[in-house]
């Protein structure tokens, strides 16, 4: 089947037309006054097939349109010939379709946008969604009116409940519809990666998860049946918690599942239990928790993203030792802590020597490759506790928490004694150190100052040697 509509776009058209009438009729069946359901499944079918297909979904949703007016026409047994039926079906069609392609365009914007991010989607989507649908709501009933299947005074009445169903229809199910469809079209217009990636975790935690949530959903609406209370509705919302914890540690596409199972088991129990009185209840309820659950889905990302950033600021890029910004921020925390405890610490400032020369003779790249396995040195001498860190250039920075001036001397011996053995074209690589140890009045900065004035002193013997501060 799938094949087949890969290769077949009058069976994609015939799928969609299918399609929208079976989740139309799903809508109805949770009909709890004329012309407005807890739910609308068919504004959220709409929307994501105006998104993953465009133009594409537009002739057979208004075909679709128009076939379930006329059915319309014969279940609330309106005075209407088959003609003004049909006229009454193409303008529902345009009023339902139009503004759902204008929102699914604007969605489709964001979404492609290089540097588009899940949070900056998630709040479009949103906020795309509550316009279009309200606007979609005012466009049908003012058609409704036109076309005389709905008087003139049920607007009042109707607007509200109409819109939030739609609402609802379109948040909850929408990334849920927009998923199926791209697996079931091989060139959708928005990828949603985000939401639809094929990852979803371990079944059985699944699977307890979703047990969880219907229980959940099961005890609070059964308080509200049995307590006949208004407030008591409002323990549905407690569900948001469950709802982001799924969405904080399961894959995008297991919350997008296990948001339209709650959602239409609430829906379901609002019929089963009789709590049509306190539907508005819930219908916000499955807005706000789809909101919050979409937000959720963001969190890793955004936790992702702060650690990328994190590497950026903390980490040289081309030798992969710590930045600048971070060993200062480190040194003042150790130095803090040594003064604390009256511990010993060491730094050490070191360069390459006639980095000038190899840059000059062998070229940038293998001025950087001479970099590179210096830092690769100099780690693999160095303890799990001590930091390494470039300073700019050739320009490198040891800090060594623990150890007095005679210790980070033999250190700093092994390391020169291991980069003896690194060679850049014909040269032989070599390094000057200086060595400040710890004072009680010492700060960071003052730290620093001594241990480069020995690497001056170092360098202006001949380089390839250790000076020791005073």
């Amino acid at each position: 089947m799938t094949h087949q509509l890969h290769q077949s776009a009058w069976l994609r058209g015939l799928f969609v037309f299918v399609a929208w009438l079976t989740v139309w009729q799903l809508g109805r069946l949770v009909e709890y006054t004329d012309h407005a359901s807890v739910w609308f499944p068919a504004a959220g079918f709409s929307f994501s097939c105006l998104l993953i297909l465009g133009k594409r979904a537009f002739l057979p949703i208004m075909c679709a349109a128009i076939v379930i007016t006329i059915w319309n026409g014969s279940h609330y047994q309106l005075p209407l010939t088959m003609e003004e039926l049909a006229w009454a079906g193409l303008l529902f069609g345009l009023a339902h379709i139009l503004p759902y392609w204008g929102g699914a365009w604007l969605v489709r914007q964001v979404a492609r946008e290089h540097s588009h991010s899940v949070p900056k989607l998630i709040v479009t989507f949103l906020l795309v969604a509550g316009f279009c649908t309200l606007i979609a709501t005012l466009l049908v009933l003012t058609s409704l009116v036109f076309t005389e299947q709905m008087p003139y005074e049920d607007i009042s009445k109707t607007l509200l409940p109409f819109w939030i169903g739609d609402l609802a229809g379109v948040v909850v199910l929408s990334p849920l519809f927009s998923g199926i469809l791209i697996h079931f079209y091989p060139d959708p217009l928005t990828d949603l990666k985000e939401f639809t990636g094929r990852e979803t975790g371990s079944y059985k935690r699944l699977t307890n998860k979703l047990i969880l949530n219907a229980v959940l959903i099961l005890v609070t609406m059964l308080l509200a049946y049995l307590s006949d209370s208004y407030e008591s509705t409002f323990a549905i919302f407690f569900l948001a918690i469950t709802h982001m914890w799924i969405a904080t540690t399961e894959s995008p596409r297991f919350n997008v599942f296990s948001l339209a199972i709650s959602s239409l088991l609430i829906v379901l129990l609002v019929h089963v239990f009789d709590l049509m009185d306190h539907v508005m209840v819930y219908q916000f309820a499955l807005n706000v928790i789809a909101a919050n659950a979409l937000f959720g889905i963001a969190i890793p990302q955004l936790k992702a993203h702060n650690a990328a950033l994190e590497q950026l600021v903390f980490t040289d890029a081309l030798t992969q030792v710590s930045s600048r910004h971070y060993m200062e921020q480190r040194a003042e925390l150790e130095i803090s802590r040594c003064h604390e405890q009256n511990l010993n610490l060491s730094l050490v400032v070191f360069d390459l020597d006639n980095f000038k020369a190899i840059n000059d003779q062998y070229g940038h790249a293998a001025g950087d490759q001479a970099l590179q396995q210096i830092c690769a040195t100099a780690k693999a001498v160095l303890r799990r506790h001590d930091v390494i860190a470039r300073f700019g250039g050739d320009e490198f920075v040891l800090l060594l928490p623990g150890t007095d001036q005679q210790q980070s001397n033999q250190l700093i011996e092994r390391i020169q004694t291991a980069t003896a053995n690194i060679t850049i074209g014909l040269s032989q690589l070599s390094c000057s150190y200086g060595i400040a140890e710890l004072q009680p009045e010492d700060e960071f900065t003052g730290l620093f100052n001594r241990a480069d004035r020995a690497l001056y002193q170092a360098k202006s013997q001949g380089g390839n040697r250790i000076s020791l501060a005073n």
